[in-house]
């Protein structure tokens, strides 16, 4: 029932309550119009607020009312008057309701570190986001979103110093995305979340918390084993007016299974970039200092492959990745590892090995070794779900630059609650 109907079917009802009510004797018994308004709430007619609200008013009338006079007739329409005007505003706010969500979540972590050549290093740090996506028409969907942080796009944490200072917020995304019906395409273009459109099991190339910015198309068919997702990404804003801005596109193509207890996940992705950084150019300047050479298109298999054991996910998941552009060595990076999941349990275990130019050094996860290339190392996490809005977790990274033989050793432990 649509909510135009639900409100004409509640004023009638009220109407009826009233009069009926105010026909009654001083001393009249309600029970027979008890008896109805719960035939029409089991009906579905009214709900049971509306029902509590219609009996507590039936019977408070027909305490002050024993015989109808136009007067009386008056307050009654004074009183629908008023109902009225509280159910439009009820309505419209179920109305705001369903085009509006908030969600979000805090962590909280321990984080201890320790670098060869260095002293060690213990720190509290914190991370707040906040979201706000809203349906204004059908088919349409926008999102903003700010978070914790500062400049970096592979981090929204706070550490906790300065004698309790402030802490900065950013627009962490803001976006409008156009889905066409049920087909399974859709489209985005501003400041996104790149999950739902660029797939990746791990992230040797891309850090969780990047969400990029750009114009970006998924088609993935709810009945079909395949999908596709394209974009193009803007890295940096070129001044001149004769050159283009640095900019990065992909393509991939992906195909998912289900067969019995096995399952999984597959695709292969082309990575090109424009405009690069050269020498005497100011084309892009946000490189993260470990790439030997700006020439950084590469083509990237990746997959996950698992299957249910016992009450639990087991799965097995890797990505290859080869730049194919460049004539520099150290061209190639590769992680494998396992994700298993049982009840409230999740654990991983990671071996990554990144060669200096494999991937462009301001996308890989930051906590493995800065976010640096030219480094390998495992990765051990484990995970519990008190419950479904609150979590804790470790995360240790054993990692090694492959030029200056340093380690590093990075322990974090979180509290996570999302709402």
């Amino acid at each position: 029932m649509s909510l135009a109907s639900k409100s004409s079917s509640f004023l009638v009802v009220a109407g009826f309550v009233f009069l009926y009510a105010l026909s009654l004797s001083v001393n009249a018994s309600n029970e027979a119009l008890t008896d109805l308004l719960k035939v029409l709430m089991e009906r579905g007619t009214i709900t049971s607020e509306e029902y509590l609200a219609l009996k507590s008013a039936a019977h408070a009338d027909a305490e002050k009312v024993s015989f109808v006079t136009p007067e009386k007739v008056i307050v009654v329409e004074k009183k629908l008057s008023t109902l009225e005007s509280k159910t439009k505003k009820s309505l419209g706010k179920i109305k705001w309701a369903e085009k509006v969500k908030v969600e979000g979540d805090i962590r909280t972590r321990y984080q201890f570190e320790d670098n060869t050549g260095s002293e060690e290093r213990s720190r509290g740090r914190i991370r707040y986001r906040l979201g706000v996506i809203a349906k204004p028409i059908s088919n349409w969907q926008v999102g903003a979103g700010l978070a914790s942080g500062g400049s970096d796009p592979r981090s929204t944490n706070q550490t906790m110093q300065d004698a309790f200072s402030t802490k900065n917020i950013n627009l962490d995304y803001a976006y409008a995305q156009y889905t066409h019906g049920n087909t399974g395409l859709k489209a985005v273009a501003g400041k996104f979340k790149r999950k739902a459109y660029l797939w990746a099991p791990t992230d040797v190339m891309w850090d969780g918390d990047i969400n990029p910015e750009g114009v970006a198309v998924s088609f993935a068919p709810k009945k079909g084993p395949l999908w596709l997702n394209v974009g193009i990404l803007v890295l940096e804003e070129n001044k001149s007016a004769t050159k283009h801005d640095s900019h990065m596109g992909y393509g991939q193509l992906g195909l998912k299974f289900k067969s019995g207890n096995m399952f999984g996940k597959l695709s292969g992705t082309i990575y090109t970039f424009g405009q690069m950084k050269t020498a005497g150019s100011d084309a892009y300047t946000g490189a993260g200092g470990t790439n030997t050479d700006n020439n950084l298109g590469s083509f990237n298999l990746a997959g996950e492959i698992g299957r249910k054991v016992g009450a639990g996910k087991f799965s097995v998941v890797g990505e290859y990745i080869n730049n194919y552009e460049t004539n520099a060595a150290e061209d190639t990076a590769y992680i494998v590892g396992f994700k298993y999941k049982v009840g409230k349990w999740k654990m991983k275990y990671l071996y990554a090995d990144i060669e200096h130019n494999a991937v462009p050094d301001f996308l890989p996860d930051s906590d493995r070794f800065g976010g640096d290339t030219g480094i390998k190392g495992h990765e051990v996490a484990l995970g519990y779900a008190i419950n479904k809005k609150v979590s804790v977790g470790i995360d240790y990274y054993a990692t090694e630059d492959s030029v200056t033989k340093k380690d590093q050793d990075l322990f974090q432990l979180d509290l996570t609650v999302k709402f």
